[in-house]
């Protein structure tokens, strides 16, 4: 069951699915600064930077955010969150980071190694599939 952050809008926190992908990966390039169109249908490619999304941040039925990991150049294991500004308000940001780092760890175990192979292959997925 969603949990619902409660301010301004009621926002549901949910866990990624696939067919979320393609929606985070736009808001990840529109945030970022990537322009997405290129020449001869060329799609820009995803980077580590990218990370793992584990959870998004919804409002009605559009993805206004995503959380996700990355593994820095000190091997550390970082939880980050991309949301969209027009919908962000106050500490949201913050809150989202440190809420979707305890829900992951309540359910997993930290393994590094295997955050940074699960990073490494859903960017060469995706990268590979659109």
């Amino acid at each position: 069951m969603p949990t619902i952050i409660k301010e301004k809008t009621d926002l549901k926190f949910e866990p990624v699915h696939l067919s979320d992908l393609t929606e985070i990966t736009d808001l990840y390039f529109a945030q970022s600064g990537i322009k997405k169109e290129s020449k001869n249908f060329e799609q820009p490619k995803l980077t580590e930077e990218f990370g793992f999304p584990i959870f998004k941040l919804v409002e009605k039925d559009l993805i206004i955010g995503y959380s996700y990991f990355i593994i820095n150049s000190s091997k550390d294991v970082v939880f980050k969150a991309i949301i969209n500004p027009e919908y962000s308000f106050g500490d949201l940001e913050n809150r989202f980071i440190n809420h979707s780092k305890q829900k992951y760890f309540s359910q997993k175990e930290l393994d590094k190694k295997g955050m940074k192979n699960s990073i490494d292959r859903m960017v060469d997925w995706l990268n590979w599939s659109r």
